[in-house]
Formats: C-alpha cells, sequence, structure tokens
C-alpha cells in the first residue's frame, strides 16, 4: 500500500476526530433569552466561544422543573439571575454553578413531551425548542404533523451518521494494520467518513 495512502487516512482522522474536539474546550454562558410560543418554549443561549450542541444535557425531574446541563461552561450565575427575564409558563429560574459545568434549571407551568437543540449557523448561541404535548393542540394538525415528522428525520439521521462513523472508522483501522498491498478497506474506510462528514455538514447549515 502506497505510504501517501496512510498518511493522507492519518490526515483525516485528525481532521475529522481531532480538531472538532477543540469546540469543547471551556466556554462561559452569557446571557439566557426565553421566547413563549403556543406549543411550547424557546431558549436561547449564548456563549463566549462557538459551542457544540453534544456539551448540553437536558432531562425533567418529576416536580415539573426542567434542567439543562452545560458541560465545560462556567457562568456568573448571579449576574444571570439579575439580568434573566422570564414570565409564565416559566415559574422559576435557577441557574447553578458546579465544577466548571452549569445547570439551568427551569420550573414549568406545563411538562414538555420533547425538545430539540439548535446550533444558529455562524454564531456563538444554542437554541433549545421544548414542546408540550400536541394532543393539546389538535387545532393545529399540520404544525404538528411537521413537528413530529422533523423529530422523526433527525433522530433517523443522528442514528445512520453514527452507525456510518463506525462502520468507516472500522474500515480504515483495518486498512492501517493490512499488508495487503490490494486491500481496499483503507479507501472505503475514508470515503464511508469523508461522505458522513460532507453529509453532516450540508444538514447542519439549516
Amino acid at each position: 500500500m502506497a505510504p501517501n495512502i496512510k498518511a493522507l487516512s492519518y490526515l483525516l482522522v485528525v481532521f475529522v476526530f481531532i480538531l472538532p474536539q477543540k469546540g469543547k474546550t471551556q466556554n462561559t454562558l452569557n446571557d439566557i433569552r426565553f421566547k413563549s410560543k403556543d406549543n411550547g418554549i424557546i431558549v436561547e443561549f449564548d456563549f463566549e466561544n462557538i459551542i457544540s450542541p453534544d456539551s448540553i444535557y437536558s432531562w425533567q425531574s418529576d416536580n415539573d422543573w426542567f434542567y439543562f446541563t452545560l458541560h465545560n461552561v462556567t457562568s456568573d450565575t448571579l449576574s444571570l439571575i439579575n439580568k434573566t427575564s422570564y414570565t409564565s409558563p416559566i415559574l422559576a429560574f435557577q441557574p447553578i454553578m458546579n465544577d466548571k459545568t452549569t445547570q439551568i434549571g427551569l420550573r414549568l407551568a406545563q411538562r414538555v413531551e420533547s425538545f430539540e437543540l439548535y446550533k444558529k449557523n455562524k454564531t456563538n448561541s444554542i437554541n433549545a425548542h421544548l414542546h408540550y404535548s400536541l394532543e393539546k393542540f389538535n387545532e393545529i394538525p399540520i404544525a404538528s404533523n411537521m413537528n413530529q415528522s422533523q423529530r422523526e428525520f433527525d433522530n433517523s439521521f443522528s442514528r445512520s451518521k453514527n452507525w456510518m462513523f463506525l462502520i468507516g472508522s472500522g474500515y480504515v483501522i483495518s486498512g492501517l494494520v493490512s499488508k495487503d498491498e490490494k486491500n481496499k478497506n483503507l479507501e472505503i474506510g475514508l470515503s464511508t467518513i469523508f461522505l458522513t462528514y460532507v453529509i453532516n455538514k450540508v444538514f447542519n447549515r439549516t
């Protein structure tokens, strides 16, 4: 196998897997805003630097509190409390800083059925869309069906992307350790990883 092919494979692995990790360094939460919608709430997070949605985890407790955990993100909780305004259906707002991780708690008047995170293109902002139960909005079935279809597509796309990365990585590793000059595993793996990277970039522009 030609040495330049192996060198290219190492560079691609670094480009796809290592360089994106730079976005996971320490960050700062600067501001939070809320927008109330008929079927839920939009929470807008503004950060000091660009952040990946993978750094944000969300869950809902049994006592109507909804939580965001922002990993590797610091914040001035007192400043956030003083400058963040909210109205119903948000009943309480609680930022907590703990060991380089910021937790945002929202007590809501209604329980959330589903949620998604969206990164604004070319900005340091992340939007969280919290959706109420669709059963309460039968008067707008078209919008409800569109939201449901979008969530199903997002879930399917995420699973497919992960499988393609795993399959491509497996072929690359097999090709790197193989001594067979006619081995095609490396080429297949590199093509699969590059194709997955391009598809992911194209879909994340929306």
